[in-house]
């Protein structure tokens, strides 16, 4: 009976460092694969033979000095969480300073529907007047698994906050079959400008068509290139970044006469790159802030190469502003679990001394 103990623990020991090694790849390489029916087979196949045969090994392997080897993998992949949680924490910015009611009880973990908005507040010296607001709606992943009032309810939130701006940041279906529902949903919601980048799943699906859709509905679409915004004769520079799945353009284009410069990218993946060029403020997507999330753990898959060290929230990086929203819609599979989707409201005021803001 000792014996059969022992055997089971190393299993569970073993299985349990298979899936760790997983996730991670999971993570930085299996979800980022285009969606083709042979994703989600792959994905599964992937987990079996990572973390069952492992656990099959190891009932077998329970002596010393086999055991250890589980125990390394396991203590180099918390050393590995221990570093991106201090990354996360060096990077993270001042939270929202106002947010509709959030709490997710813990017997209700379904949150798929559970709109909610967050306003942050920065200042920067490239900007005088008024604030200049900003709503920030990303990966709407239009789809029959939602709702169509869903989405036009989602749309009308962001239209009642009054935004000077709306960036949209990429992904607006997951398949073709929902481009006639996009049309019926999508339209400006901002008074001086409504700016868009496409999504990963945007590129996957039919892009043409997508962009066709966009400027139908009055958005403008930004690929890789930036325009001046002149909001009540200020102006700003708005550029739009599609890498990786669009063409990859070398840098951002240089200071302009100390313009405010924001950025739309669908990943966050792309921040360092963007911090040293002319980006103040960096709006993403594409994380879904994990979609799935633990209570105390937190998201276990997240598509980034950085795992889940900007999953979700405001971060400066290098001094430029990174925004990560959870986006309003959701993939595969078809729902959130502790994990609401959201929009962002950000308002950047001129520089002056104020508790709630943060700087540039």
């Amino acid at each position: 009976m000792n014996i059969l103990l022992l055997q089971l623990g190393s299993a569970l020991l073993y299985g349990l460092a298979g899936f760790c090694l997983y996730v991670m790849f999971a993570n930085r390489f299996f979800i980022l694969l285009r969606d083709r029916k042979a994703k989600f087979p792959i994905m599964m196949w992937s987990l079996l033979f990572m973390a069952g045969g492992p656990s099959v090994f190891g009932f077998f392997a329970w002596r010393t000095p086999w055991v250890l080897v589980p125990v390394a993998t396991l203590g180099l992949i918390l050393a590995g969480e221990i570093r991106m949680l201090r990354l996360r924490r060096a990077c993270a910015a001042s939270g929202p300073i106002d947010s509709t009611p959030h709490k997710v009880p813990l017997l209700t973990p379904i949150t798929t529907t559970d709109l909610v908005t967050h306003r942050y507040e920065v200042r920067s010296p490239k900007w005088s007047g008024r604030p200049l607001r900003i709503v920030h709606i990303t990966d709407m992943h239009v789809s029959a698994f939602q709702p169509l009032e869903y989405y036009l309810d989602a749309l009308e939130i962001a239209e009642q906050a009054k935004p000077d701006l709306a960036v949209f940041t990429g992904d607006f279906i997951t398949r073709c079959a929902a481009l006639p529902n996009l049309k019926r949903i999508l339209r400006p919601v901002a008074r001086v400008g409504n700016l868009a980048v496409l999504g990963n799943h945007d590129y996957w699906t039919d892009p043409e068509a997508i962009r066709t859709v966009l400027k139908e509905s009055g958005l403008r679409l930004l690929s890789n290139e930036t325009i001046i915004v002149d909001a009540d004769g200020r102006r700003l520079a708005v550029s739009g970044c599609d890498y990786p799945w669009g063409p990859r353009t070398d840098s951002m284009p240089p200071q302009q006469d100390g313009l405010l410069h924001l950025v739309l990218s669908h990943t966050p993946d792309n921040i360092y790159r963007l911090s040293r060029s002319s980006a103040d403020v960096v709006f993403s997507g594409h994380c879904h802030a994990g979609q799935i999330r633990l209570p105390i753990l937190g998201p276990i898959i997240v598509p980034s190469i950085y795992g889940r060290r900007f999953n979700h929230g405001h971060f400066a990086v290098n001094g430029t502003h990174l925004f990560v929203a959870s986006g309003i819609g959701t993939a595969y599979p078809p729902v959130r679990i502790y994990c609401q989707p959201d929009i962002f409201i950000v308002d950047i005021l001129p520089e002056k001394q104020g508790p709630n803001a943060t700087y540039f």
